[in-house]
C-alpha cells in the first residue's frame, strides 16, 4: 500500500511538472539592464501609475538594482551621447582607488593649479594625501583636485586607464578626453550616456565603497600635511532634503547643462540610480523623479 501511494505521488508529480509552462520564465545575465514589463506581477516593483515625471531634461532613467538584475523604471534618452561634466569624476575616483595607495601624498604644483573652475583651496607647494583629495573632488567638485589625481601618474597615462575602465565594463557609449569632465577650446568632451552611467555607479556600488563614504557627506574637513585646513561642502544639495544613505554627484558645462546622479533606497533596501543630465534645473527635476518612482511603483 505504502508503495502504491509513493508511485501515485510521483506520477501527479509528472503531471503538475509537465503542465508548468517554463516559457514564461524569464533569466537574466548579471550584465542585462532590461524594461519593466508590468504585466509581470511575479517580479517586484509591480506598477500601479499609468502616468510619467514631468522632465525637461533630455536624458533621464530611473535603474532599480535586484540582485543581478537592473530594472528601468523610467527613460528618457538612455542610450544617447550627451557631455557628462563632473560626473567624469566617479570614473576619475575609480581609476586614481585602482592605482594610488589612499595614503600616498601629492605634492601641490603651479600646472596643477592652472585648470579652470573650483579649486578645493589648494595651495601652492601644498603635500596632500590621495584620499583627502578624493574627498575635495567628490564633494566640492574641484577640477583641480582631479588634475591633481591624474597627473601623479601621468595625465595621459591615466586618461587611458580611465577610457580601459570603462571599455571593460562594456560602458560602449563612453569615451574621456580629460579627468575633469570640462568641456576642452576645441569643442571636445567627455561623452557618456545614462545607460552608461548606470554601469559605472553599479561598478562602485559592488566593489568601490568609499566612494559611496565620500558622496553621502553634506560637509568634511581636511587638514592636510601641511597644516592647511579645507572645509570643503557638497556641490549635492539634494543630501539635505532625501531620506538617509542617498548619495551622489553633480555636474555643469555648457555643453553637458546641470547634471545629477543620485541613488536612493526602497523599503526593502534596493538601490535605485536616478539620472538626470541636460537640465536646466537639476535639483527640482530630480525631486520629481524620485517623487514619480515612489509614487509610480510598489516595491
Amino acid at each position: 500500500m505504502k508503495n502504491n501511494l509513493t508511485l501515485l505521488s510521483i506520477f501527479i508529480l509528472i503531471i503538475f511538472l509537465g503542465c508548468f509552462n517554463t516559457s514564461k520564465i524569464k533569466t537574466y545575465s548579471k550584465e542585462n539592464i532590461i524594461s519593466f514589463n508590468e504585466d509581470e506581477k511575479i517580479f517586484r516593483p509591480v506598477k500601479i501609475k499609468k502616468d510619467s515625471p514631468n522632465l525637461q531634461a533630455n536624458i533621464a532613467s530611473s535603474v532599480l538594482l535586484n540582485d543581478d538584475k537592473k530594472i528601468i523604471l523610467y527613460e528618457k534618452n538612455l542610450e544617447e551621447k550627451t557631455a557628462i561634466a563632473s560626473l567624469t569624476k566617479l570614473m576619475t575616483a575609480v581609476v586614481v582607488i585602482d592605482n594610488y595607495p589612499l595614503d600616498s601624498k601629492i605634492l601641490i604644483d603651479e600646472e596643477m593649479l592652472k585648470v579652470w573652475g573650483t579649486s578645493g583651496s589648494l595651495k601652492l607647494g601644498e603635500h596632500i594625501t590621495i584620499k583627502d583629495l578624493l574627498y575635495i573632488m567628490l564633494i566640492e567638485s574641484s577640477n583641480d583636485a582631479a588634475e591633481c589625481l591624474a597627473s601623479k601618474l601621468n595625465r595621459d597615462n591615466f586618461i587611458i586607464l580611465m577610457n580601459e575602465k570603462a571599455k571593460r565594463l562594456k560602458m560602449k557609449n563612453t569615451l574621456f578626453i580629460n579627468p575633469s569632465g570640462l568641456d576642452e577650446e576645441n569643442e571636445t568632451y567627455n561623452i557618456s550616456s545614462a545607460k552608461d552611467l548606470t554601469i559605472l555607479v553599479s561598478e562602485i556600488i559592488k566593489n568601490y565603497p568609499i566612494i559611496e563614504e565620500i558622496l553621502s557627506k553634506v560637509e568634511h574637513y581636511i587638514v592636510s600635511e601641511s597644516g592647511i585646513t579645507h572645509k570643503i561642502i557638497n556641490t549635492n544639495i539634494l543630501l539635505k532634503e532625501i531620506p538617509y544613505e542617498t548619495w551622489g554627484k553633480t555636474g555643469y558645462t555648457l555643453k553637458a547643462k546641470e547634471c545629477l546622479v543620485l541613488m536612493t533606497k526602497t523599503p526593502l533596501g534596493d538601490i535605485i540610480i536616478n539620472i538626470i543630465i541636460n537640465s536646466n534645473d537639476r535639483f527640482t527635476e530630480m525631486k520629481n523623479l524620485i517623487n514619480w518612482t515612489n509614487n509610480a511603483f510598489y516595491f
